[in-house]
């Protein structure tokens, strides 16, 4: 068997998601962000587990900025002892108006185990901002700053390995975020086939940047990843 060959980047991505504040299952006086539908229409995204069992997309609110490498090193060091898997990205929620510095993280096994990561954090130096009055919830902006692990199956075309359904193509030049909602909103209404979620991002290669666009598709391949490039690179200007 050919053992696949994977690129690791590193990279933003940016994207829209409706977030409520969790309000059970945390540390106390802790603010706690989830995106209990991280891509609508998509209710089956864990289809091999019912979708109440684990959460999705939950963001830890910090205390103050912290770089990749603090959040890095403090990942690396309770991935050594938190008894399951889980995977972390720094990032910033726009909500409201209101910026917030963010530990995204996704795969925890068990509402039960958000706690104990906080925890984790806290004892790896990572401080936690107190829940807000109210309960903050709304659509947000979020910028993700992440690792990937990719095979590249045509040129500038990539399959996520680590994150099921999700494929990447490059693009000529940067877009900003209204553009590129509007162009997807275009998309979406002329093609019969535009049942897929977008989010746009770079990535950082050959010391320099090379601006993409997310897809997600619960059965996304290659043919599929191939027609929504063809889409978006028909109207980029």
């Amino acid at each position: 068997m050919n053992e696949v060959k994977y690129i690791e980047r590193y990279g933003n991505l940016v994207k829209h998601e409706t977030l409520k504040t969790l309000n059970d299952q945390i540390m106390p006086n802790t603010f706690v962000l989830e995106a209990p539908e991280p891509f609508p229409g998509f209710y089956d995204y864990y289809s091999d587990h019912p979708v109440d069992s684990k959460p999705f997309y939950i963001y830890f609110v910090l205390k103050r900025s912290y770089t990749i490498e603090e959040v890095t090193r403090a990942t690396q060091n309770i991935r050594t002892y938190f008894r399951s898997d889980f995977n972390a990205a720094v990032g910033v929620v726009n909500i409201y108006n209101k910026e917030l510095n963010v530990i995204r993280v996704r795969h925890l096994n068990s509402y039960e185990d958000i706690a104990e990561l906080q925890a984790c954090y806290m004892d790896e130096g990572i401080e936690l901002r107190k829940k807000p009055g109210g309960n903050p919830s709304g659509p947000a902006i979020i910028r993700i700053k992440k690792f990937f692990i990719l095979e590249e199956p045509h040129p500038g075309v990539f399959i996520d390995l680590t994150e099921k359904d999700h494929g990447y193509f490059t693009i000529p030049i940067q877009l900003s975020w209204k553009y590129f909602e509007d162009l997807t909103h275009k998309i979406k209404c002329n093609w019969e086939r535009s049942v897929f979620d977008a989010a746009i991002g770079h990535f950082h290669v050959n010391f320099g940047i090379q601006d993409m666009i997310r897809i997600y598709n619960k059965d996304l391949n290659l043919e599929y990843l191939m027609a929504v490039r063809k889409m978006y690179y028909d109207r980029l200007k």
